[in-house]
Order: C-alpha cells, then structure tokens, then sequence
C-alpha cells in the first residue's frame, strides 16, 4: 500500500510540479478544472449512488462551466468577464457562507443526516464550491505562485501535523462517528504546526510574495495567527465533512482514482473550504 501511495505521488509530481513552475498559469487552471471535474464525479456518487449516470453528467457539466470560465475570462469576451467575474466572487462567498455555518449543522447530525432527502441542494452546493474553488485558485495563483503553494502547503501542515501529534498523544477522539482515527490532540498539532509553518513564511519563506507574509504585512502578526488557526480548523472541517458524506453513501473512499490516496476528493477535501475562504481574506486585505 505504501509503495502504490508514493508511486502514485512521484506521477502527481511530474505532472504538477513543471506545470506550476515553467508554463503559463492557464495550463494550472485547465488541469485542475480536470481535476475538479473528477472530483464533481465522486461527489455525485456519494449524493446519488456508485452506479448512477447522473455523476457523469454532473462532472461533464462542471467541466464545462470551468472550461467556459476559463475562456472567457482569459481569452476572449471582455464584455462578458466582468459579470462572469461578478458570478464568480458571488460563489466564493456562497460556498464560505456553506462551509462556516451550514456544514457545522449537518455534521451535528452525524450519522443520522438524510442524505438522500437533499440529493439536489447538494448537487447545487457541490456545483457552487467547485467553481468556487477553481475560481480561489485563479485569485490566488495571479497573485504569485507562492501565495497559491503557501495556502496548499497550510492544509499539507495541518495535514501531516494532525497525524503525527495524534499517533503520538491522541487520546481524545474529535468525532468518532465521523473519522475514529482524529483526536483532538491530533487537531491541535495540526494547528501548531501551521502557525509554525505561517511564521516561517513570514520571516524567511521562499518568497516575500506569499499569504502568510501579504497578511502579515497588512493586518499584523496577531490577525495572521488567527487567521491561520481558523484555516486550519475549516481544513479539518472540510475533511471531517467529506467523511460524513462516505459514511453516509456507505463507501470507504469516494473512489479508487489515485491508487493508494483513494479519490480525488479525498485529496481535495480539506481544501475545498480553504480555498476559497483563503481567496476572500486575501482580496480583503490586498
């Protein structure tokens, strides 16, 4: 298992890594619009059922959006970018409103949340964080290639940090219903961890041109350290929350794209909260 999950992120890598750092910015958004689109795919069997033809539609659909998006808003109408940009901007603060308030209330229910009662409300919500999402990648990629990576990377820390403080303190569960391997202490790792990673940034990172340090340098050390810790909560949120829809659907992973790592949503998952809520506290602060 082990060898299959780095044999399948070395292949990751040679995709990604010349992509993010010798081509143009378009060809990351027309990748991760692939991606997405996968992503859109396991969200619709998770709402509808593994053998349903409406995830494909769904995904052929989000694709399609994206890829209008990305024409549009790159290549050709001026006219009509402004108010796609409007659209855009509109979802990003519809998809932060869903994660903050609306998804605290569904993981309230556990267990015992009727998915199948709410099939097209998802599908909706779904449609708007994906393009929420790809959208917060656009804004944040365009402020410089290490704002975006310095964002991945916070959910990366928080990540590797929960799991290894809780393999080594985890005593208390976080949910138990939801995902038996979280603890709190694990949690609480994950946040140390990222503050450690947002003032390394902010001192000596890489880049002067990265989400820690334009935060840092426009609000204050405090409003960064908060804003980090509250992140990283909503990266936890976001994991925990594609946990319950698995549990829900009755599946382990959301589906077996990524051999060894699972589905492409169980990678995103905790970035899918993160993304966009990262882009909203940037433009506000830029």
């Amino acid at each position: 298992m082990l060898k299959t999950r780095v044999i399948t992120a070395l292949v990751l890598l040679v995709i990604f890594l010349p992509i993010l750092f010798l081509t143009s910015p378009i060809f990351l958004y027309l990748l991760l619009s692939f991606f997405i689109s996968l992503a859109a795919w396991e969200w619709g069997q998770l709402i509808w059922g593994k053998h349903s033809k409406n995830s494909y539609i769904y995904a052929i659909l989000v694709q399609c959006i994206l890829l209008i998006l990305c024409i549009n808003l790159f290549y050709f109408s001026m006219d009509v970018a402004p108010e796609l940009i409007k659209y855009c901007i509109s979802s990003l603060w519809i998809c932060s409103f869903f994660w903050v308030f609306i998804v605290p209330i569904i993981m309230r229910r556990q267990l015992t949340f009727p998915l199948h009662q709410y099939q097209v409300g998802f599908a909706i919500i779904g449609l708007i964080i994906f393009i929420a999402d790809w959208y917060a990648i656009v804004i944040l990629r365009n402020q410089g290639l290490w704002v975006f990576l310095s964002v991945v990377m916070l959910v990366w820390a928080a990540d590797i940090g929960a799991y290894f403080f809780g393999k080594k303190f985890g005593k208390h569960k976080l949910a138990l219903q939801l995902s038996p391997g979280k603890s709190i202490e694990g949690a609480i790792g994950g946040m140390f961890c990222v503050c450690l990673l947002a003032l390394t940034f902010y001192q000596v990172g890489p880049d002067s041109n990265n989400f820690f340090s334009i935060l840092a340098r426009n609000q204050s050390v405090t409003i960064l350290i908060l804003a980090t810790v509250f992140l990283t909560l909503m990266s936890i949120t976001g994991d925990l929350f594609e946990s319950q829809l698995k549990r829900l659907s009755g599946v382990k992973d959301s589906s077996g794209l990524l051999p060894g790592h699972g589905g492409v949503l169980d990678r995103l998952d905790a970035l899918l909260p993160v993304l966009p809520l990262a882009a909203l506290i940037l433009t506000s602060v830029a």
